[in-house]
């Protein structure tokens, strides 16, 4: 009944068809604009976002991002390192667990995810190396204490060097090779660091600071006291933006400009805003977890390798910058870490 009404309507005052087409049309209108504006909201948020940290930012990574220590501009000139074809299969393959929402392009997002992943990944399996490796190696005696004779004789024996024994062989390693030789004095420094209690002897968690320092809060720990140590001028255990701007960059993990350097300080390390960094928020920027350090990494890749300044990589931007993505966290985790630590 109330759709003969209706057309018994239209038919007498053709002006009301004409109205309610436009209500119609004007209703399609509205909800089709409601339903946009969200994403282009977001697209400007995104847009404003990325051009907002366009300033060069440098990784302290094995790879030296420009021919000048003290430059901290991605465009200089890289020293490229050779890849070879392995490496490349194996960034090939990498690329679509990267690709997360498959549409053949990484973006800041995916790659800062993946990073986060990978370091966590990296550092829980170094927690749990740790445990075997202590155990195995604390053998003559079982004191729970691995000795320096002890681990020497383990990483001879890692090494090839089955027939040797620590006690009698000549400190000076004429019989080994030269990059052997290079390790062994590595690790006689970073025992003498990790050795707290008795520079003979390591106890559990001093093997994690000399064999993981990235893993070991007791490191992390002595990092913020020797900043504040060396730095907290006033003795007020704190550091001011004029006290941290004394720290060298090649300090630091990431090396920005100085503009940027205390847009870092006030807006991501002084977490309280009160313009002072206390021991807790050092310790919680220089931890490893900190999903900053990812953010930073996956924007210095994409600020070097995005080729197209679509702020996306192609497998072939990645591809050209092989060199580079091999030698970050992206792939090598744990040698970025020990590089950086």
């Amino acid at each position: 009944m109330r759709s003969h009404s209706w057309t018994r309507l239209l038919k007498r005052k053709p002006l009301v068809g004409i109205v309610l087409a436009f209500v119609i049309f004007s209703a399609v209108v509205t909800v089709f604009r409601l339903s946009s504006s969200p994403r282009i909201e977001v697209a400007k948020y995104l847009s404003s976002s990325q051009t907002r940290s366009t300033s060069a930012v440098e990784l302290s990574w094995p790879v030296p991002l420009s021919q000048s220590k003290e430059s901290s501009a991605v465009s200089a000139p890289l020293k490229r390192a050779p890849v070879d074809d392995e490496q490349i299969k194996k960034l090939r393959m990498i690329y679509p667990l990267l690709d997360t929402n498959g549409d053949a392009y990484v973006s800041i997002d995916e790659l800062r995810n993946w990073i986060i992943s990978k370091v966590k990944e990296h550092l829980q399996g170094a927690l749990r190396e740790n445990i075997f490796l202590f155990t195995a190696i604390d053998m003559n005696p079982r004191n729970g204490h691995v000795s320096w004779t002890e681990y020497h004789s383990w990483f001879l024996k890692k090494n090839g060097n089955n027939d040797t024994k620590p006690g009698d062989h000549d400190e000076m390693h004429p019989e080994l090779g030269r990059s052997i030789k290079e390790k062994i004095a590595w690790d006689k420094a970073a025992w003498s660091e990790a050795a707290k209690t008795d520079p003979d002897f390591l106890n559990l968690d001093e093997f994690l600071s000399f064999r993981h320092p990235e893993s070991s809060h007791t490191t992390l720990l002595g990092k913020a006291d020797d900043l504040l140590g060396e730095y907290d001028k006033d003795a007020d255990e704190t550091l001011t933006w004029e006290e941290y701007s004394l720290i060298p960059a090649e300090s630091l993990l990431v090396r920005y400009s100085d503009k940027k350097r205390q847009e870092e300080f006030n807006n991501f390390i002084d977490r309280n805003r009160d313009g002072k960094l206390d021991k807790r928020e050092i310790l919680s920027y220089l931890d490893p977890r900190n999903p900053r350090h990812a953010h930073l990494e996956a924007e210095s890749l994409i600020q070097i390798s995005d080729t197209n300044k679509d702020q996306q990589l192609s497998m072939n931007e990645i591809l050209a910058s092989a060199d580079i993505f091999l030698a970050s966290k992206v792939i090598d985790t744990e040698t970025n870490f020990h590089d950086e630590f």
